[in-house]
């Protein structure tokens, strides 16, 4: 019982972050897994902000040496962020997704624990009763956006910096490459995934300092980046960063048929925990030889081939520009998006 209360009072702290989780029993499993009874019982305990062990230790009443040795173990089972402000270490626990669930399998690297973690984790978003992901869906959460493919874009269109993939790497001063979690998961469960690119995850500045840090991630320059960039492009991967204007943190390279969130559309016709890009596809029926292309590289089946002739479901297009990019004909073309709805200048 103290163990199951231990682990519901986490789950109801993850709850708490920028990114609120259901509390189900298919994520309380999860956190199980992953942290130990004291573990969950600190964790629990974090105030939303960066905390040194000193103050963590003192809110939950606990032996200061034993807060701080619990603390550095879950450092390096990369369930904590950390950083150190003027000599002083401080903790935070970060969300779940996206956070301590991709980090486990972001190194490459595979231990039974993980693939333990890892099946709990792929059975919540693949259960055909999938609760766990119809509560995230009904949460409304939407810490992710959709960056449309810079060439998709008319030059006569402004396209906003927040908007555009390159200069977000541009702008920004420190770099990390991991594994994608999603294919990683994939390759640990041994089931089919496609073949876009593992180490393409990526990180900026302040968290890709942690991910270097605590070699999660491996640090990179800004033209590493942008190759990598152009290697997602070359797989038709949907670029999803921070639902913000500034202040990135990651960049994503999402496939339709291995992410967890873009299967919550294409799959179970959910809303996924993404704001769809500003941009929306127009389709010209008369210069389109229904030649199947677009169809192929759409990764969430709003272009689709019947009999040979190619179909749009508007309501399906998150406004990537995968499409655009791979059009012989002109046929289609991103536009502005009615209703939309600017980001935030900052996110979390």
């Amino acid at each position: 019982m103290a163990l199951d209360l231990a682990h519901r009072l986490l789950a109801y702290r993850f709850n708490m972050t920028y990114v609120p989780v259901p509390i189900v029993p298919e994520f309380i499993d999860m956190l199980k897994v992953l942290y130990t009874k004291e573990e969950a019982w600190i964790a629990a305990l974090m105030p939303p902000a960066f905390a040194s062990a000193k103050t963590i230790a003192r809110l939950g009443r606990k032996d200061p040496a034993v807060v701080e040795r619990t603390l550095q173990d879950m450092v390096k089972k990369r369930l904590l962020m950390e950083y150190t402000d003027q000599g002083v270490q401080k903790f935070t626990l970060p969300p779940f997704v996206p956070g301590v669930a991709e980090f486990q399998l972001m190194t490459g690297e595979i231990t039974p624990e993980l693939f333990e973690f890892t099946k709990k984790f792929h059975d919540a978003f693949n259960a055909k009763q999938n609760v766990f992901l119809e509560k995230l869906s009904e949460m409304g959460s939407s810490f992710g956006r959709v960056v449309p493919v810079n060439e998709s874009v008319s030059s006569t269109q402004h396209v906003l910096p927040y908007e555009d993939a390159r200069s977000i790497i541009k702008n920004a001063k420190t770099f990390s490459i991991s594994h994608c979690y999603c294919r990683m998961a994939k390759d640990v469960l041994n089931e089919k995934s496609c073949k876009a690119p593992r180490d393409i995850c990526m990180s900026f500045d302040f968290a890709a300092e942690f991910l270097i840090r605590n070699e999660i991630g491996t640090e990179a320059d800004r033209d590493t980046m942008l190759r990598k960039l152009d290697l997602a492009e070359k797989h038709n991967l949907v670029h999803v960063t921070d639902n913000a204007q500034s202040g990135f943190s990651f960049m994503c390279h999402c496939c339709g048929c291995c992410c967890g969130f873009l299967t919550s559309l294409s799959v179970y016709n959910l809303k996924p925990p993404l704001v769809m890009s500003s941009w929306i596809i127009e389709w010209d029926e008369d210069k389109c030889d229904h030649c199947g292309k677009c169809t192929r590289a759409c990764q969430l089946g709003a272009l689709s081939w019947v009999n040979k002739n190619t179909l749009y479901n508007e309501e399906r297009c998150i406004g990537c520009g995968v499409c655009v990019d791979v059009c012989p004909n002109d046929a289609l073309r991103l536009v502005p998006r009615k209703d939309w709805e600017e980001p935030s200048p900052t996110y979390g």
